[in-house]
């Protein structure tokens, strides 16, 4: 006896069909809830916490929540700018922790003016232990990075961060 199974229900491919039931969507939005809730408890507990200096600021991160078509989302949206020595990656940061590194600040004209080594940080994993998920760290870089720094304006204004 074969089995015969229909590639396609009301127009849509079966695993989108699936996807889209009533229960299947209530069921993830619960579970995007639940998710949220576990991740703010845990982003709470480690800006009670602060570090010692150096420490990873989560200080201006946030959960939020997004929703596509399909698929919920829960997302550490972390809003520091340059200035408070974050950047584009400071939530993966918060999430993953860093590996250390060199920073070179350099005058308007490119001589060396100070260096100093930013310090490695565990990661406080808000959203790995939301979701329950283990704690495995892979990729990032494998040596030592060096930042470079340039200051603008013969060292009045703000760095502007080159790599």
């Amino acid at each position: 006896m074969t089995i015969k199974w229909e590639r396609a229900v009301g127009g849509r491919k079966l695993e989108q069909f699936l996807a889209l039931m009533d229960g299947v969507q209530l069921s993830l939005t619960e579970t995007q809830f639940e998710m949220q809730v576990r991740a703010e408890e845990n982003l709470n507990q480690a800006k009670s916490r602060r570090g010692g200096p150096g420490a990873l600021d989560a200080s201006r991160a946030s959960i939020e929540t997004d929703r596509g078509r399909v698929d919920r989302f829960v997302v550490l949206q972390d809003s520091s700018s340059s200035r408070q020595g974050g950047d584009v990656n400071s939530a993966l940061a918060i999430e993953l922790g860093r590996n250390a590194y060199d920073v070179t600040v350099l005058n308007a004209a490119g001589d060396p003016v100070r260096e100093y080594e930013v310090g490695a940080m565990q990661g406080l994993y808000v959203l790995t232990d939301a979701a329950n998920l283990p704690r495995k760290r892979k990729g990032g870089a494998k040596g030592k990075r060096h930042v470079k720094v340039r200051m603008k304006g013969g060292g009045r204004g703000r760095p502007s961060r080159r790599d």
